[in-house]
Formats: C-alpha cells, structure tokens, sequence
C-alpha cells in the first residue's frame, strides 16, 4: 500500500492548530499517510521560497501551497490543507477520486465574508474562489 502524502499548512503562530489537524488526521485514517508540514522557514533556509512577504497574506503558508506538486516530485497524488481542520474521518476515502485528466480537487462554495477584520486583526479581503485552495486534492503529474 503506497503512503498518502499529505501537506498541512503551518504557521509559527497556530501550532497547535497544526498538530490538532495533523493528530486528528492520524488517529482517523486507516491509510499509510505521510504528513509534511509547510513551514515558511523551512522552504525557504532550503531555497525552495524566496517570495517577498504579502502583507495581505493572512498566514505563512498563502502561497507556498502550491509548491505542493514540486515537494511531491511532480509524482501522483498529493493532499493539501489548511492547518485549522479538524478531521473526524478516515481522510482515505479521497482516493476514490483520482481522474487523471484533473489537475485538482477542491471544494467549491460561495462565500463572501461580513466580517471587515479577520485572524490576527488582518484586514479581510474579498475575491472570487475565496477558501477554495483550503482544501486541495492534487494530480502532481499533471501538466
């Protein structure tokens, strides 16, 4: 049985939601997982993040998740989420969707925030697919 790599995003500042995530996947999940935490200092004392702070990025990991095909090796399927999930279920069953001609998965929804002001006092901003890379299911292999 070949591991289930998973990507959880980490921010110095939610460790705990991290290891939350990462526990809850664990004690949930039948299936071999491999998790990698993406931690911005990390990737970058390794070269592989050099991108200049985004004072609208709510978290340390805004963008370094979708370095996640390349730290799969651009090789098969690769999860990634957000460090503030909770997971109550074998997160396994995912393999059920595998359609090589996807690039990825995600879980499309509308939301538009009320709120002005968001984690950490961060200014709230609105845009289209909000939250929608929360939660990636990730064909590596595809071009």
């Amino acid at each position: 049985m070949q591991l289930l790599n998973v990507y959880i995003g980490y921010d110095s500042r939610e460790a705990l939601a991290f290891r939350v995530a990462h526990v809850s996947m664990f004690h949930n999940t039948q299936y071999p997982i491999n998790v990698t935490p993406l931690d911005l200092s990390w990737l970058r004392d390794r070269n592989m993040y050099w991108r200049e702070h985004d004072p609208l990025a709510s978290t340390e990991f805004a963008f370094s998740r979708f370095l996640t095909p390349y730290l799969n090796s651009y090789k098969g399927w690769a999860l990634f989420c957000d460090c503030d999930f909770l997971f109550r279920h074998d997160i396994s069953s995912i393999l059920e969707y595998c359609d090589p001609s996807k690039a990825l998965y995600c879980v499309k929804h509308e939301y538009a925030p009320t709120e002005t002001v968001k984690m950490d006092g961060k200014t709230q901003t609105q845009y289209p697919r909000k939250n929608w890379s929360s939660f990636m299911w990730i064909n590596c292999e595809h071009e």
